[in-house]
């Protein structure tokens, strides 16, 4: 896996209050496959952090600590046109390897300066 530089997408829902929290989108410049959603209360503080590695998840909520996950999109996509991957569905993971790797990339990853320290030492 190649180390992940993300960088924040400021949008209208970024500004939104959803049960008193602001939801900040951030992106992989070198990865396409690799999203992160963070959650901050009113003080900046974050209150949930989720990031996607392709169909692979792992989340850090403020109340329940670090949870790893897997989609339920398929991961092949065949040959043709009009294939649906489908709707994502988080299951819990169970894979041991693909767990370890996926909290390595996020503690090894480039994050916007404001945020890095605060997300990395959640994990």
């Amino acid at each position: 896996m190649s180390r992940c530089k993300f960088y924040v997408i400021n949008t209208q829902k970024s500004q939104e209050l959803v049960d008193g929290l602001h939801k900040i989108t951030l992106e992989c410049e070198n990865r396409f496959d690799v999203h992160g959603f963070l959650w901050i209360d009113k003080d900046d503080e974050i209150m949930q952090i989720q990031i996607l590695f392709g169909e692979i998840a792992i989340e850090w909520r403020f109340e329940s600590g670090i949870k790893y996950s897997l989609t339920n999109r398929a991961t092949e996509i065949p040959e043709g046109i009009g294939f649906h991957k489908g709707v994502r569905d988080l299951r819990q993971a169970e894979e041991t390897d693909s767990i370890e790797s996926v909290k390595e990339a996020v503690l090894n990853a480039e994050f916007p300066s404001e945020w890095s320290e605060k997300i990395k030492q959640k994990f």
